[in-house]
């Protein structure tokens, strides 16, 4: 019998936490460690993760047909892209038509549960990316999680939007459906674009503080050990529309301002990102350890 896909939800309710880059990283290492990817585009507002990837195929539909109309001619929601076993549904609908549709439906925060059926035993892993606010197309993609991965910027402004916004506003908020059966993922929280400086390690040391006071929550809160390092080589990768764990060189030099993402730089971001996937999916820590010992730099 097929196995369930595994699915992962980044989410932070700051703007501008990297939670496409890091939901387009992580579906490409899974589908380049062989597992069949499906990248979800949930961010209705400014959708990146969907458009990240060149596509061999493009399908008409998207999320908006997936939650409201209930398509289920998967050729009609699902683009392929170039990336082998990666494969995308994009955001096409303004984020407020599909809120007011869910709003006057019975089950509307809980559909994206229950329509994920229709795509969760063709695909090993599921990444969902979703909007930096608190509305119900985030809280549907936290509840249709079996995990919540969490990057957080490594500022003050980030830490305070992070314990106000996605602890207490979202997660907190969704605490009600555990008394209707519904289980809270954990949460995986981990600092992005982090620099070495003493202003970051006061910032680190004080989330830490304040989490560590956090009591009585119905599911857990974990601050990864590993800092993401703030690395040019995301931006160059996302120009290319490729992993930023792929080196690259543009040896035209009559090109004025060439891309290039040396091994060394993609080797670094590869071992972040396997570190991120290792934490939220160990079941497959075979096809991650492959993946790291090939040359596909």
């Amino acid at each position: 019998m097929a196995k369930k896909a595994k699915v992962i939800t980044i989410a932070d309710t700051k703007g501008g936490s990297t939670k496409s880059t890091t939901a387009v990283n992580v579906a490409a290492f899974t589908a380049s460690s062989g597992l069949k990817t499906l990248l979800l585009d949930f961010d209705l507002e400014q959708p990146t993760a969907c458009s990240y990837f060149p596509l061999l195929n493009e399908a008409p539909f998207g999320v908006y047909e997936f939650l409201i109309t209930h398509e289920t001619d998967l050729n009609n929601l699902i683009s392929t892209t170039t990336t082998p076993n990666l494969d995308v549904m994009s955001s096409n609908s303004v984020r407020q038509e599909i809120v007011s549709h869910l709003n006057a439906s019975a089950d509307g925060i809980i559909r994206l549960k229950s329509c994920l059926n229709l795509v969760a035993y063709e695909y090993d892993v599921i990444v969902i990316d979703t909007v930096g606010t608190v509305d119900k197309t985030v809280n549907m993609a936290v509840l249709a999680a079996d995990v919540v991965l969490s990057p957080l910027e490594a500022s003050m402004p980030g830490v305070r939007e992070y314990l106000r916004g996605t602890i207490s506003n979202l997660f907190r908020s969704l605490i009600p459906f555990t008394e209707y059966g519904i289980a809270l993922p954990p949460v995986y929280t981990f600092f992005n674009k982090v620099e070495e400086n003493n202003d970051c390690k006061r910032i680190k040391a004080l989330f830490n503080q304040q989490v560590a006071g956090l009591t009585s929550l119905p599911f857990s809160i974990t601050i990864l050990d590993k800092d993401i390092k703030k690395q040019n080589s995301y931006k160059v990768a996302a120009s290319l529309g490729i992993p930023a764990f792929k080196s690259y060189a543009e040896n035209d030099k009559s090109i004025i301002h060439p891309y290039k993402i040396t091994k060394q730089q993609a080797q670094t971001i590869k071992e972040d990102i396997y570190y991120l996937c290792m934490t939220v999916l160990p079941e497959f820590q075979t096809q991650f350890d492959r993946f790291m010992l090939s040359d596909a730099v």
